[in-house]
């Protein structure tokens, strides 16, 4: 089981937000990993964007994932994710 922590960069769009990710995920090969991302800095609107859609995750040393939203809690700043792919962690 690998996890991961820390800042990142949630991008959907032309606009990016910073946030804190919190993510796990099984093997690498097995491709299924999920968690959440947390903001105070995103607007309704931007939430209301990303549910449903792919948005892309950049952690610090550049790596990048295809995310999916799916879902979001109004009002709380954050937002659930499932991965896309292999992780990025």
């Amino acid at each position: 089981m690998s996890n991961y922590q820390g800042p990142a960069v949630l991008i959907t769009g032309d606009v990016e937000i910073d946030v804190v990710a919190t993510l796990s995920g099984g093997r690498a090969e097995l491709a299924e990993w999920g968690g959440s991302a947390q903001t105070d800095r995103a607007t309704e609107e931007f939430f209301a964007a990303m549910e449903g859609d792919h948005a892309t995750l950049r952690l610090p040393d550049g790596r990048e994932a295809t995310v999916l939203a799916k879902r979001t809690a109004i009002g709380s700043g954050r937002l659930k994710i499932s991965g896309v792919g292999p992780l990025p962690f």
